[in-house]
C-alpha cells in the first residue's frame, strides 16, 4: 500500500504572564492551533495560516520546537510545531471544526496532547528553521 505524504505544522502560543499555552478544540479533540500544509505552501506559512482559521490571531513563527512522525491509516504524517507570537487579531473563529479556543495550563495542555509531553522543555529545544 502506498503511503501518501502529508505535513501538518503547529504553532505553540505561551503566555508568560499566565504560564499558559493557547490550545483548540476540534471534533475530536484537543490540540495546538494548526493543520495540513497546502500544495506549494512553505511551513511557516501554513502556521500562520492554520493559526489564523483557528483562532483568529495573527501570529509570528520562530524556531521549531518539535517534530514528529506518524502514520494514520493511509497517510504519513510529518508533524512541525513552531514557537508562535501573538501579533494581532481577535480570539475568535470561523472554522467550523472548532468548538472551543481555550488557554490552558501546561499541565493540562499536557494531558491533552500526551504526544507533547514536556512542553517547557519543548520551548528551550529551538531548531533553526529557515525558508526560502
Amino acid at each position: 500500500m502506498d503511503l501518501i505524504h502529508v505535513n501538518v505544522a503547529y504553532v505553540l502560543l505561551y503566555d508568560q504572564d499566565t504560564d499558559k499555552v493557547l490550545m483548540v478544540q476540534n471534533e475530536e479533540y484537543w490540540s495546538l492551533p494548526g493543520g495540513k500544509r497546502e500544495n506549494g505552501e512553505l511551513l511557516c506559512d501554513a502556521a500562520k495560516r492554520e493559526a489564523m482559521e483557528e483562532t483568529g490571531l495573527s501570529v509570528q513563527v520562530g524556531k521549531i520546537v518539535h517534530v514528529s512522525e506518524k502514520v494514520i491509516g493511509r497517510e504519513f504524517a510529518t508533524f512541525v510545531t513552531f514557537m508562535g507570537e501573538i501579533v494581532g487579531g481577535e480570539l475568535g473563529t470561523t472554522d467550523s471544526e472548532i468548538q472551543a479556543i481555550e488557554w490552558k495550563s501546561i499541565a493540562e495542555a499536557e494531558k491533552l496532547m500526551p504526544y507533547l509531553p514536556n512542553i517547557r522543555e519543548l520551548m528551550r529545544n529551538q531548531a533553526h528553521y529557515q525558508a526560502e
